[in-house]
């Protein structure tokens, strides 16, 4: 809330027009997207390396496959989604059934992931629009407010209902909040912590197919603005990367100040290089600052000694 303030006072005077609005609210809402399903992974303990191939490979299909017309727009999609249901299963099984280190084994997913899109769509692709009604609905808006950040806050609210109200749900959160708890209360916590790969890739599948019909023509970067984005997001939305629980509406936030912040530094004039800078600060700002909230009765207590 104070980052908004400040950018309407301090750095663009205008930002709740329509014109900003209609920029920085699509943005947000992708960035949200993704980050949910990122969130899903930390709960687990682990992070997701394979989200910008993911959301590559997605944006090469919805252009390739449909041919650029609506009725190849459902085959389409149908396709990104046992591609993502296929990525998810092979870091889930190399991650909870092997017990290999989900940063290497989504690295490298991913890598295979981004060649496979790189076959796929061809050195020069021959067509050159999504569908029609894809792009669409992916620009659709009202007053301004993109209907995918309004999907995106749907997508918060129903995460969280799932998390937090539905047996499934509960039983993920204790997978990843505490696996030998869970493991004695009979719950298979390697089942549901690869489960939260598949899921997290089909989010992120969305996000892709949303991104790519934002963009009209989606090129083999697709993906790449996403991955530290998305873990920032995350972070600031009080998650620990070593894993539990996770709030989705509390992501949402990050991914609003993420979104932002970046806005804001773009309008005053600052590199690729500067920002990525600045997002990196972020990150390790928010990690201290979760370090500290989650620690600071062990701190108090330092501190009194100290002050003793």
């Amino acid at each position: 809330m104070l980052l908004v303030v400040v950018s309407q006072l301090a750095v663009t005077g205008g930002f709740f027009s329509q014109g900003s609005l209609s920029t920085l609210t699509p943005l947000i809402g992708i960035l949200t997207l993704v980050a949910v399903g990122q969130a899903f992974v930390i709960s687990t303990g682990g992070v997701d390396l394979s989200l910008p191939g993911t959301m590559t490979w997605v944006g090469a299909i919805v252009l390739e496959h449909s041919g650029g017309a609506d009725e190849g727009l459902p085959g389409a999609l149908l396709l990104c989604v046992g591609v993502c249901v296929l990525v998810g299963l092979v870091n889930g099984v190399l991650v909870e059934g092997l017990g290999l280190n989900s940063l290497v084994v989504t690295l490298a997913v991913g890598q295979l992931v981004l060649g496979c899109a790189q076959l796929y769509r061809g050195a020069v692709s021959p067509v050159q629009k999504v569908p029609g009604s894809l792009a669409a609905w992916a620009t659709a808006g009202v007053g301004g407010i993109s209907a995918i950040l309004l999907a995106s806050v749907a997508l918060a609210v129903l995460t969280t209902f799932f998390l937090h109200r539905v047996v499934a749900g509960r039983r993920l959160v204790a997978a990843g909040t505490a696996e030998r708890a869970a493991s004695l209360t009979g719950i298979r916590a390697p089942l549901y912590r690869s489960a939260a790969y598949v899921i997290a890739a089909l989010v992120y599948g969305v996000g892709g197919v949303l991104a790519a019909g934002r963009t009209g023509t989606p090129d083999l970067t697709l993906g790449e603005p996403y991955l530290l984005t998305s873990v920032v997001a995350v972070v600031l939305g009080g998650a620990a990367l070593a894993g539990g629980r996770v709030s989705p509406m509390a992501t949402l936030m990050g991914a609003v100040f993420i979104t932002v912040l970046d806005f804001d530094l773009r309008v005053l004039g600052l590199s690729a290089g500067a920002r990525l800078i600045a997002q990196g600060a972020v990150l390790v700002l928010g990690l201290a600052m979760v370090n500290v909230v989650r620690h600071r009765a062990e701190l108090g207590r330092a501190l009194r000694r100290l002050a003793a």
